[in-house]
């Protein structure tokens, strides 16, 4: 999933407007841009197939610390604490509960991979919309619209819906298979655009935020 996370992230905006805007859209990001890190470092591991663009075919075998419900709390909690002390106790409570509704969204689309502890003889969850990609590609769509509808005003709202409809277009190919290759030749490559594609989202919705005074 990804604009859908950040539907949730617009709801903790209008609940806790004296929080920053930037902390929610953290916030809900955080395990995917923690997560390409420790691909990187070797501590995570994901499995892709170059011939084929459908999130359902990618493997995610590890990843304990960035997707996991109770590991991955605690470790949103460390910037979630630092926010605490540097700005306020409710920016890091915001912060890690925006961080853990990423892995009860992700519960929905995944195919059965996402560890609830992330330790010892653990259990994995997964309702795996993923294999039905024009229905998750619609649901998500729809999540992410009428919640943006709903909860900011016109102003904020139609810059982002229009935002959400580009990114979700551009990620688009992931659902249906457009093309017949992964964009993403490598582990490390995949990781990459999910960082770069997530910080790009952000930067952009913070923009739009803060161009119209509510950042």
């Amino acid at each position: 999933m990804f604009i859908g996370h950040f539907a949730v992230a617009y709801i903790l905006i209008a609940l806790f407007p004296q929080v920053p805007v930037l902390v929610p859209l953290i916030g809900v990001s955080f395990p995917d841009l923690l997560w390409p890190f420790l691909i990187l470092a070797g501590v995570e591991k994901v499995r892709i197939d170059p011939g084929t663009p459908l999130q359902r075919d990618i493997v995610f075998e590890r990843y304990p610390y960035s997707h996991s419900l109770l590991v991955g709390t605690l470790v949103s909690g460390i910037p979630g604490v630092a926010l605490g002390l540097l700005v306020s106790p409710l920016a890091g409570f915001v912060f890690v509960i925006a961080s853990a509704s990423h892995w009860v969204l992700d519960t929905v689309v995944h195919l059965r991979d996402l560890p609830l502890l992330g330790f010892g003889r653990d259990h994995t969850v997964g309702l795996g919309l993923w294999r039905r990609g024009g229905v998750t590609f619609a649901v998500e769509l729809v999540v992410y619209a009428v919640v943006t509808l709903l909860v900011l005003p016109a102003r904020l709202s139609l810059p982002l819906l229009v935002l959400g409809i580009a990114f979700h277009l551009v990620n688009a190919n992931s659902f249906f298979g457009f093309t017949k290759k992964n964009p993403a030749s490598s582990p490390r490559a995949y990781a990459l655009l999910a960082l770069f594609g997530f910080l790009g989202f952000i930067l952009v919705a913070f923009g739009i935020f803060a161009i119209q005074g509510a950042a």
